[in-house]
């Protein structure tokens, strides 16, 4: 892999902090809306769920026998949605520790805790080596070093999901190409908010 110079080919403008913050923001305080309230979860995973599953057929999420999701949040909907998919393990990781509580309670209260676990990690230091299928949420950050320890780490064959807000999708793409050995296999468009969409790359570790 050439050498990826992450201060000269990976600047936050202004305008992208503010949508990279404002953007965080509006998924943090729905997971968290959706962790207190269950009337509010229900909304939250009807309005996702087609976009989810989606995601999951076009990528062939099906198959996979253990999953990782970095950045489950305080509401663990992508790891929900794939129990409904999907015959395999999950695993959720987050490492704010208020997030992680508030996210097992939710796979308990669902009764789900013997498919999904959800854990406290850092993206940068988490082992991956048993995972077949890594999903990395918009909000994991710091989000260059993240997906760069990823493509690093993980193993050959290894399906990796990036989620990216649109308004910094180049320098994502660049550290993509960036990779020999990344391959990406689709792309596609969710906009389940009409001011908060996302692309996600279907992406395989060669």
């Amino acid at each position: 892999m050439d050498k990826f110079d992450y201060d000269k080919d990976y600047r936050y403008s202004v305008l992208d902090i503010y949508r990279i913050k404002r953007s965080n923001l509006f998924w943090y305080v729905v997971d968290f809306l959706s962790c207190k309230f269950k009337r509010f979860a229900a909304k939250y995973q009807k309005l996702l769920i087609t976009e989810y599953k989606r995601e999951s057929k076009q990528f062939n999420l099906k198959e996979a026998k253990n999953i990782l999701h970095i950045g489950c949040g305080s509401y663990p909907i992508s790891a929900i949605i794939l129990y409904q998919e999907n015959g395999g393990r999950i695993v959720g990781i987050d490492k704010n520790p208020k997030f992680v509580h508030c996210a097992r309670k939710v796979i308990n209260n669902k009764k789900l805790s013997d498919r999904i676990e959800i854990k406290q990690g850092d993206a940068l230091s988490y082992p991956i080596d048993r995972f077949d299928t890594i999903i990395i949420s918009g909000c994991s950050v710091p989000r260059i070093k993240v997906l760069d320890n990823i493509f690093k780490r993980a193993k050959p064959n290894t399906k990796i999901v990036v989620r990216e807000i649109y308004c910094h999708n180049k320098p994502v793409e660049k550290l993509i190409n960036s990779f020999k050995d990344i391959e990406v296999i689709n792309k596609i468009d969710n906009s389940p908010y009409p001011s908060s969409g996302w692309e996600s790359f279907y992406l395989v570790k060669k």
